[in-house]
């Protein structure tokens, strides 16, 4: 489980701290909504390590995490800027997020191109980045975090069972067509049920977490 137990944030421009209570089952997936500047980037910041709380604690199965730098944490994330390497293709950034150093054995090789073919961009191993759309660049962000997390979910990749089986996705469909998004989902809702991914969704489309066959953590309005 993970368990975000009354975790405090501010900053400096606000005039009173955000504040989490939540605890997230196993294998489940959760969407987090709320209106703009709730705090629900911040949330998943926080979780990930690249945002400290002022006070409060975050525990996954039962040990805090808040020591650890977030290379080292047990997540797998997607942020809403992407983060791709324009200079690189298309594999190529999906297999960094795999192995910093490429070495990708076959069974990962079978997984990035299985991943691929099941969004949409099978036959776009080779493309350089700045040739896609918006869409398809969202799609092959999404490809890496998913292959990375289901990867180490199952103690590959250099890690061990679960070592990286947190999913954080923020506003990850907010380029993509509804037939596409409706694909997305499904891919991600297959990757909960199948590989013991519990997967965290911000959005703002209320509509993902009957998709997703999510709950919903709503954020209060802010101060």
């Amino acid at each position: 489980m993970l368990e975000i137990d009354n975790i405090k944030f501010q900053y400096p421009e606000q005039t009173h701290p955000l504040k989490f209570a939540l605890n997230v089952p196993e294998n489940t997936a959760l969407v987090v909504a709320g209106i703009s500047g709730s705090g629900k980037s911040t949330l998943l910041n926080l979780i990930a390590g690249f945002l400290h709380p002022d006070s409060g604690d975050i525990r996954w199965r039962e040990k805090s995490i808040l020591g650890l730098a977030p290379a080292m944490r047990p997540i797998s994330m997607l942020f809403q800027s992407d983060n791709l390497f324009a200079h690189l293709d298309v594999w190529t950034n999906i297999a960094l997020g795999v192995d910093a150093g490429l070495k990708i054995d076959g069974e990962s090789t079978e997984i990035i191109a299985q991943s691929m073919a099941d969004l949409g961009i099978g036959d776009m191993e080779t493309r350089p980045i700045p040739t896609l759309s918006g869409g398809q660049q969202q799609r092959v962000a999404l490809v890496r975090a998913l292959v990375r997390a289901r990867l180490h979910a199952a103690g590959g990749a250099g890690g061990g069972a679960g070592s990286r089986s947190l999913l954080l996705l923020d506003e990850p469909f907010s380029a993509l067509d509804p037939i596409t998004k409706a694909d997305c989902l499904a891919v991600v809702r297959r990757m909960v049920d199948d590989f013991g991914i519990t997967a965290i969704l911000v959005t703002h489309d209320a509509s993902d977490a009957e998709a997703l066959g999510a709950d919903v953590f709503s954020l209060p309005t802010p101060c």
